[in-house]
């Protein structure tokens, strides 16, 4: 039978499904036995005089020889009783203030999860409607729905192994359970009817749990035309080996959905510094091997210390293997991250003031072309980039490998906040500024990444422009987008091995 032809009626109330209701039932049993409660006769005589206090009325309990199976009575008789899971919630967190066995039993009670909340026969019917459905990209679906700090592990075999994962999930604090976001991301992926069926089960579920809200605001991201512009990410940070200056510690992330941020960390790998394209190369053929089902576009990111913002990687090539390496820049916007920013907290206000202004006049009046009398004097830069109208500097020169301090360029830009830097390794400084007036007019600020590998692509051809196209292949472009960080230490997307190995470099450092 279809979405179309079931019948629905007045929200119900939120009963929980027999077996359900035991198995929670059980659950909360077993956590009040290890607070010692099955054990401590008085503790049990207390929670239940509380339980009493909080109700307004005293429960019907029987005695029994065991103190689990006493807790066993105490526990089913709140749940027949009107407010008596919420008086047993209260009386626990009374009685164990602060402990994990109080906050677990308020989250049984508070939060529970889709599969106590939805009816046999809701389920039954979307059994019926997912089992074989397997929509592209279903993985990502799921990972989005769980948010990359709680995915389930493995892959699903169809879209009903994905939702039954999914109900073990808590409802979080938007009221949106995240079966039921999965569902929606499934729906705009099945055609019709299946889709308009799902839609339409998903709005009356998400009337039942309180979550309409949130549901709205999931289908106003997915409406047509709503997903225009967005790209996927890889991201690649290098790093110089602490002990081994000639070896380099390369970690990736890889994004799988374009309005998720971050995506998981894909590991680390130490490399010869010989090697690091190759590497690279490897990563790129993987990501593109895991996106050959996507029809975004892709950028491609090198967030690198100050000691390497001068690799050549818009140089670097993929697929080598074949005999016949490709450029990367033919593919994908090359740009670069400053390691050093990211993990600066202290510049990050200034830095998303100045993002944000960019956003809102990307215009090419807000360029700084730096030059060499700006670093003349001790902090004369600084004063003149505390302007808030410059959003890009172009260096006077590459920057060097140790900064200069009061007289340095990246230095000062960074601090700043200034959210795009670009130089050149060797081009006259007239050229360079006369290449970037021309990529930035017009408006062209913010789509700067972008235009420059059009220009690298066209310096391929014999193409007759105001400018020497072939100063673009070695531009270098430093673009920082605030809202896309990435965390090491304290991301709680890590796996236990990674975040150890990252606090033994820290130590070791």
């Amino acid at each position: 039978m279809s979405a179309g032809e079931r019948t629905y009626g007045p929200s119900p109330e939120l009963h929980l499904p027999s077996t359900v209701r035991v198995a929670v039932r059980e659950a909360i049993v077993n956590l009040l036995a290890k607070a010692g409660l099955a054990a401590d006769r008085p503790g049990r005589a207390l929670l239940v005089d509380l339980i009493h206090d909080n109700l307004g009325f005293p429960l019907t309990l029987s005695e029994h020889a065991t103190g689990r199976d006493q807790l066993i009575d105490v526990v089913n008789a709140c749940a027949r009783a009107e407010g008596g899971m919420h008086a047993l919630d209260q009386a626990v967190r009374m009685l164990r203030p602060g402990s994990p066995e109080a906050e677990l039993l308020h989250r049984l009670v508070h939060e529970p999860r889709m599969h106590d909340l939805l009816p046999d026969s809701e389920l039954l019917w979307l059994r019926s409607a997912l089992a074989g459905v397997a929509p592209p990209r279903l993985g990502a679906l799921l990972r989005r729905s769980a948010s990359p700090a709680a995915c389930p592990a493995g892959e699903p075999a169809d879209a009903w192994e994905a939702f039954c994962l999914l109900t073990e999930f808590n409802t979080p604090a938007h009221g949106l359970p995240p079966a039921l976001t999965f569902i929606e991301l499934v729906a705009a992926e099945c055609p019709r009817p299946l889709g308009d069926e799902l839609r339409e089960w998903n709005t009356w579920q998400a009337r039942r749990v309180q979550g309409e809200a949130r549901l709205h605001e999931l289908r106003a991201e997915h409406r047509p035309g709503a997903g225009d512009g967005l790209r996927l990410h890889l991201v690649i940070m290098v790093e110089v080996d602490g002990i081994d200056p000639d070896r380099h510690v390369v970690s990736h992330w890889r994004q799988e959905d374009p309005r998720e941020w971050p995506p998981a960390r894909g590991g680390m790998a130490t490399v010869q510094g010989v090697d690091l394209e190759h590497h690279v190369d490897r990563l790129v053929v993987d990501a593109e091997r895991a996106w050959a089902e996507y029809r975004e576009e892709v950028a491609l990111e090198f967030i690198l210390p100050r000691a390497l913002v001068n690799l050549p990687v818009h140089r670097w090539c993929k697929e080598h293997e074949t005999g016949d390496p490709r450029p990367l820049s033919l593919d994908y916007p090359i740009v670069i991250r400053s390691l050093e920013r990211m993990f600066s907290r202290q510049w990050h206000r200034a830095w998303r003031i100045r993002w944000e202004a960019m956003l809102g006049d990307p215009s090419a009046e807000r360029v700084y072309y730096c030059r060499p009398q700006d670093t003349a004097k001790r902090h004369r830069l600084d004063a003149t980039l505390s302007d808030g109208r410059w959003l890009v500097m172009v260096l006077a020169e590459p920057p060097p490998v140790r900064p200069r301090p009061g007289e340095d360029e990246l230095a000062t830009g960074l601090r700043t906040g200034i959210p795009a830097l670009l130089w050149h390794p060797h081009a006259p400084a007239e050229v360079v500024r006369e290449l970037v007036a021309w990529l930035v007019d017009g408006g062209g600020l913010g789509d700067l990444p972008v235009r420059t590998q059009d220009s690298r692509r066209a310096s391929f051809r014999e193409v007759t422009i105001p400018v020497d196209l072939r100063v673009a292949g070695d531009l270098v472009i430093l673009w920082d987008d605030p809202s896309r960080l990435i965390f090491l230490d304290d991301g709680p997307y890590l796996s236990d091995v990674t975040r150890e190995n990252a606090d033994e470099r820290g130590k070791a450092s």
